[in-house]
């Protein structure tokens, strides 16, 4: 039993305690046995607790030392870039929701920069898929960047190129000097500077190449940004190319020649026939019956058709093949001369708007007018003959009509009468080769111009052609 408990006992009761007391007696000493257990672990507890305690609030106070720190640095960074941002303004930061603002200007701001990262990594990427190499230089020649295709094309890897500097590759002590001459074309220009080089590879091979490269000023610094492309098969190509223009320019004269040789041997007998014919009919008229005599009239004719249509084709194959003088044209004056010399009917009405003035070939164009108009006048089967001529502007380009009032041709023809030989009239009962509109579609063609027909059978015919202003 507890010593301070017996003390108290003995004091109050005496030495003699009564039996029936002992339990009673017993359970308190329990108790105060159990409550000064109790009471030592509690103090244990609050003493470790103490220390425990001590020792968070110990970190919280550093913790809270250095979040104040990192706070008041944050605040210094975010000025300084919003600084920057506002082109060197302050701002004050005030208190949690001036960062919070700022915190979110920064997300976007992030946001940005993580799109041009894309961006410049999509660029890098189709750069180093291109068949070009590309290479960008300082003003000095040092490599700043490259793409997979340069790095091929000089043997070495990336990184190695971009320790490098463009005068490593020249030939040795020409260096300086053609890479002084290479940025002094650049700095003369604005434009592009193109050239062709033949180059020899790692493997001892000369590759022709060409070489487009441009002179850039970035934040007062300057960059020489190239392309270089190899054009082997270009100089392959050109190479047949001009081998074709060669072989077409002695076809062409081949067939030149031969044109005037199949003309003067064709028309030589023709002559003669002609000749014959006129003496037929001068002197033996007397002794022919009439289909005798119209026999020789039809073989008369015969022999002028046959002549002009020689002259059409030679006509038609020297049209853009020879040179030909470009000359100031009065529309005006030169229809009303062609008209005069057809010498219309008097039963004709011919009208004519204001015509412009134009820069051709005059025998040309005279050919053009002078095929339309004369078809109009010897197809029209009206008694009152009509034909206008007319003029209107269309974008860049002049837009002439010729129309009559004439017989008119039915719509599936007007492909047809385009093609050469080709005449719907009865050719002896027409002096027609079938070549005029055939001439006028090429010369025209030949200007950049178009030629079509509108008509109906019976509702007179409207020819169409540009030429360019």
């Amino acid at each position: 039993m507890n010593r301070l408990l017996k003390r108290q006992i003995r004091r109050h009761i005496g030495e003699d305690i009564p039996e029936d007391l002992m339990p009673f007696l017993e359970a308190i000493d329990r108790s105060y046995k159990h409550y000064e257990d109790d009471r030592v672990l509690l103090e244990r507890s609050m003493d470790i607790s103490s220390e425990e305690l001590y020792e968070s609030n110990k970190r919280l106070r550093e913790e809270g030392e250095k979040q104040k720190d990192i706070l008041e640095r944050l605040k210094k960074s975010l000025q300084t870039l919003l600084s920057l941002e506002m082109g060197g303004g302050t701002l004050t930061i005030k208190d949690d929701e001036d960062i919070h603002s700022i915190i979110e200007l920064l997300e976007v701001q992030s946001n940005r920069i993580k799109r041009v990262e894309g961006e410049l990594l999509l660029v890098i990427n189709l750069l180093d898929h291109s068949t070009d190499a590309f290479e960008v230089c300082d003003e000095e020649g040092n490599f700043v960047f490259v793409n997979q295709r340069a790095c091929k094309r000089y043997g070495l890897t990336n990184k190695e190129l971009l320790q490098m500097n463009r005068k490593d590759f020249y030939d040795e002590g020409e260096g300086e000097k053609e890479w002084s001459f290479f940025i002094a074309n650049l700095n003369a220009t604005e434009d592009n500077v193109l050239l062709e080089q033949d180059f020899e590879d790692v493997e001892g091979n000369i590759i022709p190449e060409e070489i487009n490269a441009k002179f850039l000023n970035l934040n007062g610094k300057g960059y020489i940004v190239t392309f270089i492309r190899d054009i082997t098969e270009r100089r392959k190509s050109q190479g047949v190319q001009d081998q074709l223009f060669q072989n077409l320019k002695i076809v062409n004269e081949e067939l030149e020649n031969f044109a005037y040789i199949v003309s003067h041997d064709l028309k030589a007998p023709l002559r003669g026939i002609g000749s014959l014919t006129d003496w037929l009919i001068e002197d033996y008229s007397s002794s022919l019956d009439d289909e005798g005599k119209e026999m020789l009239v039809l073989m008369k004719k015969r022999v002028l058709r046959l002549h002009g249509l020689i002259e059409g084709i030679l006509q038609y194959s020297r049209i853009g093949r020879a040179e030909i003088e470009k000359v100031s044209i009065n529309l005006n004056e030169m229809v009303a001369d062609i008209i005069d010399m057809l010498a219309p009917p008097d039963h004709f009405s011919i009208e004519v708007g204001q015509l412009p003035t134009i820069t051709n070939s005059e025998s040309s164009i005279k050919q053009v007018f002078q095929n339309l108009i004369s078809n109009s006048l010897k197809y029209n089967d009206k008694e009152k003959g009509q034909v206008k001529i007319n003029c209107r502007t269309q974008n860049n380009f002049y837009q002439f009509c010729v129309e009559d009032n004439g017989p008119g041709i039915d719509e599936k023809y007007h492909e047809r009468i385009f093609k050469i030989f080709q005449t719907l009239a009865p050719k002896d009962e027409f002096q027609s080769t079938g070549v005029g509109l055939t001439i006028i579609k090429k010369i025209v063609e030949h200007n950049q111009g178009e030629v079509w027909i509108e008509s109906e059978l019976g509702e007179g015919t409207k020819f169409f052609f540009t030429l360019p202003k």
